[in-house]
């Protein structure tokens, strides 16, 4: 009996045995589990995006090398095209008012048998803004606010001979503001007003932002009730030949 008890003890203990060694593989395969979900993992995710990371810092390197190497060229490049946008920009005043609208009509009556009925003048939308960010991505020492180019609409509703339209015309084009001819219709008079009637469109345009100051037109004052708003109107030597002749180039009497 004895030797059975021994027997059944020795044989309950290697029973405990087994169980503790199944509860230590169980513990340590759970710990190798729990140790791959929330420490390899998250090391192999760090990884891939150092690795990423790298990759980019790599491109932005090469990249940065590529300008570091054409540096002469862009900063030839960047001088020659502000010296264009320097030259684009010179010609544009500052800004068109209704007194550059006014001051037109003086320049085109000169010298001729013009004579205006109405002038009409109207500010337009903005044509095109180059933004602030844009501006100041350029990092241009000169051009520092937004930039906007604008335009202002006139119209000259007047009677004129042949040679006096053409005189107008021109004075048009030696304007020193910067004007677009958008429409010009006149219609033949007849025997007891041989003059030329009808209207001339025109656009005058203008660009803010580019550090220039808007200069006024020079107008005489005037008294009020006198005939003459415009002043004193000089009329040179080859003017007043042309005026002289009549719309068919005969001397007029």
């Amino acid at each position: 009996m004895a030797d059975q008890k021994a027997g059944n003890g020795k044989k309950g203990n290697s029973i405990n045995s087994k169980n503790l060694l199944i509860y230590v593989a169980a513990f340590g395969a759970l710990l190798m589990i729990l140790v791959y979900v929330f420490v390899y993992q998250k090391l192999m995710t760090e990884a891939e995006t150092i690795e990423t990371s790298n990759r980019e810092l790599s491109q932005r390197v090469n990249q940065l090398k590529v300008y570091y190497d054409k540096r002469d060229i862009y900063l030839a490049d960047t001088e020659t095209m502000e010296i264009l946008i320097d030259e684009l920009l010179d010609i544009y005043p500052a800004d068109a008012r209704d007194e550059d609208v006014v001051m037109l009509a003086v320049q085109m009556q000169q010298g001729n048998d013009g004579e205006f009925l109405t002038i009409n003048a109207e500010r337009g939308d903005a044509i095109h803004t180059i933004s602030a960010e844009t501006v100041n991505a350029a990092a241009s020492e000169k051009y520092t606010q937004p930039i906007q180019f604008q335009d202002m609409y006139a119209t000259y509703v007047n009677e004129v001979s042949y040679p006096g339209l053409k005189s107008m015309i021109q004075r048009i084009y030696d304007s020193n503001n910067r004007i677009g001819i958008q429409n010009i219709a006149f219609t033949k008079g007849d025997a007891e007003n041989p003059k030329l009637s009808g209207h001339i469109d025109l656009v005058f345009y203008s660009v803010t932002g580019t550090g220039k100051e808007y200069v006024a037109p020079d107008i005489v004052p005037y008294l009020a009730g006198t005939d003459n708003i415009f002043g004193e109107i000089k009329v040179s030597e080859e003017s007043a030949d042309i005026n002289s002749e009549g719309t068919d180039g005969a001397p007029a009497e």
